[in-house]
């Protein structure tokens, strides 16, 4: 079973606060243990307990990443630590024991192992604690989010603790800000990007991450995202997400009549076809046939899919855009859904970089006094 699935088992999580905690998920990403800590609904002790049982790894509490040795520290470099977002802990019998926020995903400990060169013993922890490690022992950043919810559990800040069921507060810091309004705003489409390809001319995962480095704005990002899909899906909708509605954006392969692509918007926590996100972090699989996520194609007047992949893309871990890729009424996906998820993490990054671009480029605009 699910994490929440097991609290709720155990009587330690009702239905509404995992669907809560779901949703404030979806919005502003991470571990599903960090909103359950967030909305007050769990203790840090109960999840790390929780998340050792259904992981059959021990759990690594907070006092265990309080005074690592340098020389433990060295036994993974920092590359090795980012990439898998690992901690070592200890060293003994030749082993390094290690922490990590899901020690399930035997290719990442397989891939670690041999980086360093030794064997490894997994232990979990809350992600909270991971990115706190990291940041302490290796200088790696940590967003907002992360940081206030490590002082709160360390007891640092004048933070009370919040009421169960409250929401959780918008995290967002102004560059994703800049991103959502940027989304927005029609751009022209920069010299160079060029009239969409053919469906079956598909271009590769190396060639999709230099047009994202050439790109110049938020648009070359899509049109070079949705390209590379198109090919493989047949027919690919991109929507933008603005606190909590999505729009569309840019679409391939659809040809949507323009009051859809102007008017429609769909709110993300009560959209059942984003519903299918709830606890994942993509969904690919043939479309439920119920009513309701049906009524979404109906809004946008096209044929609902036979196979559905839908991403959700994220900036700092905040959700600032959906992409859905399907083979048509009656096709399928083609091609490695790795591939398609490395592309649109990708994109997401991009985004990220497009924003701090812009402010680089803003900073440098010289001032201009207003006349008094």
């Amino acid at each position: 079973m699910k994490l929440g699935e097991i609290l709720m088992a155990s009587g330690m999580l009702t239905e509404s606060q995992l669907e809560k905690a779901l949703k404030a998920q979806l919005i502003f990403g991470g571990h599903l243990g960090t909103s359950l800590i967030e909305m007050g609904f769990v203790d840090e002790e109960t999840l790390g307990t929780v998340l050792s049982k259904t992981s059959g790894v021990p759990y690594a509490p907070p006092e265990l990443f309080e005074s690592i040795p340098e020389a433990t520290i060295s036994s993974v470099p920092a590359k090795v630590a980012e990439e898998y977002q690992v901690v070592p802990l200890k060293v003994a019998d030749q082993a390094v024991h290690v922490a990590l926020i899901d020690p399930r995903d035997l290719r990442a400990l397989d891939e670690v192992s041999f980086a360093i060169g030794r064997r490894i013993v997994p232990w979990i922890a809350p992600e909270v604690r991971i990115f706190q490690a990291l940041e302490r022992y290796y200088g790696l950043g940590r967003l907002p989010r992360y940081i206030t919810l490590g002082n709160y559990l360390d007891g640092a800040g004048d933070r009370k603790p919040r009421a169960a069921g409250q929401a959780p507060p918008r995290l967002d810091d102004k560059a994703v800000q800049r991103i959502s309004d940027a989304l927005e705003t029609p751009e022209p489409v920069a010299p160079g990007v060029g009239a969409p390809r053919e469906p079956n001319s598909e271009i590769t995962l190396s060639e999709l991450a230099e047009r994202y480095c050439r790109a110049d704005s938020h648009d070359d990002l899509a049109v070079a995202a949705l390209e590379f899909g198109v090919g493989r899906a047949g027919r690919m909708l991109l929507l933008h997400v603005r606190a909590d509605r999505a729009s569309v954006w840019h679409e391939r392969g659809l040809s949507l009549k323009a009051a859809a692509r102007g008017l429609l918007s769909f709110q993300v926590t009560s959209e059942p076809l984003f519903g299918l996100l709830m606890g994942d972090d993509h969904f690919r699989g043939d479309l439920p046939p119920r009513e309701e996520i049906l009524s979404f194609y109906r809004k946008l007047g096209v044929a609902a899919p036979l196979e559905l992949l839908l991403i959700p893309i994220r900036v700092n871990n905040l959700l600032v855009a959906f992409v859905l890729a399907d083979g048509g009424p009656g096709g399928r996906i083609q091609g490695d859904g790795e591939e398609f998820l490395r592309a649109f993490r990708l994109f997401g990054m991009s985004l990220g970089l497009a924003a701090l671009r812009k402010k680089i480029r803003d900073a440098a605009r010289p001032v201009m006094r207003v006349a008094g």
